[in-house]
């Protein structure tokens, strides 16, 4: 424990002097966000499995037609991976000094309005310029969709950006489903949960199957409009999304 801890810290003290800081602020490019009612997104998994809902949760319409968002959100572990590779910077081996050679820039990222980054054991706050803009994006669709529907402050929750070799390794020994392929190698990826929001007024909750299926609706128009590959993963708890 010790000693990945200490490799992250070193991973981490060298990604923090050569990248730029992240803010909700880094923007390339304005975007404005329409949701037709004619996105194709489902649900599989009732709220009542994850949270208890006391009755002072409100319903806000959703876009919902039959199917599962396994597949719906499916793109493979292999179409991610080469998007991965020809977005993303080269993957930091167990040999920190890789870390001082990225040939690609890379932005450090931190909670914001429109988005939490909880705390991460296997991962790092980093991601390349474009797959920072797109989870903006993302967590900005988010939260003017809800207000939109008649919802309050809401904001996504992330939990797995970049990921070192080493700590793929680590998590591979704690998780035998995760693959040494990872598309979080090479900073173009990451998960968002769809188990847990942050509510940030209490005046006017969501229920959580509500808030899952927006997201759903978000992450599909940007995966149909070309911007990402996407996987719903079940037991993780999240959307897994690649830049493309």
């Amino acid at each position: 424990m010790r000693t990945l801890l200490w490799s992250l810290l070193v991973v981490v003290s060298v990604l923090v002097v050569s990248s730029a800081v992240y803010t909700c602020g880094y923007h390339q490019e304005e975007t404005e966000y329409v949701l037709t009612d004619d996105i194709i997104v489902a649900s599989n998994v009732k709220a009542s499995e994850h949270s208890s809902d006391d009755g002072s949760e409100h319903t806000i319409p959703t876009h919902i037609k039959p199917g599962r968002l396994t597949e719906i959100f499916n793109d493979s572990n292999a179409l991610q991976l080469e998007a991965a590779r020809a977005n993303g910077i080269e993957p930091i081996t167990a040999d920190i000094k890789s870390a001082f050679k990225l040939k690609r820039p890379i932005v450090e990222l931190s909670s914001c309005d429109v988005y939490y980054i909880d705390s991460m054991k296997y991962a790092l706050p980093f991601l390349v310029p474009k797959a920072a803009v797109l989870l903006h994006d993302i967590g900005q669709a988010f939260q003017d969709t809800i207000k939109a529907r008649g919802g309050k402050g809401y904001r996504i929750r992330v939990n797995s950006l970049l990921r070192t070799e080493y700590t793929v390794a680590k998590l591979r020994k704690r998780n035998s489903a995760a693959t040494e392929q990872s598309c979080h190698l090479y900073g173009t990826t990451f998960d968002i949960s769809w188990t847990k929001f942050d509510c940030l007024d209490d005046s006017y909750r969501v229920n959580l199957e509500s808030l899952k299926n927006i997201l759903a609706e978000i992450i599909y128009n940007f995966k149909d409009s070309g911007k990402c590959y996407a996987i719903f993963e079940r037991k993780q708890g999240c959307f897994h999304i690649t830049v493309r």
